[in-house]
């Protein structure tokens, strides 16, 4: 995906990212599907591996870099740290 391709999907999605008062963004869950370019419904399934004993590539991915499966899970209602969107365990574990 080019540059310009990510600006036009975050001017998209702008509405879908927060920062909160400490500067730590979050991104929907729709949103970080549409930067992954997969469908959100695909990106939920993979996240609800993050408690399950085969978990999905992409979990295996974030558990490597620190993130623990329950916050994982908790991903797809509270939103999705800047940090786990701009790793490469999101944006591309994708084919």
């Amino acid at each position: 995906m080019s540059q310009i391709e990510i600006a036009q999907i975050i001017d998209q999605i702008k509405q879908e990212i927060t920062v909160d008062s400490n500067g730590q963004g979050k991104a929907s869950l729709r949103a970080t599907a549409r930067l992954a370019g997969v469908d959100a419904a695909g990106l939920f399934r993979s996240l609800k591996t993050a408690v399950d004993n085969s978990r999905s590539k992409m979990v295996e991915k974030l558990a490597r870099k620190g993130f623990e499966g329950v916050d994982i899970l908790g991903w797809s209602q509270s939103g999705i740290p800047d940090i786990a969107v701009n790793s490469d365990c999101i944006l591309l574990s994708w084919p």
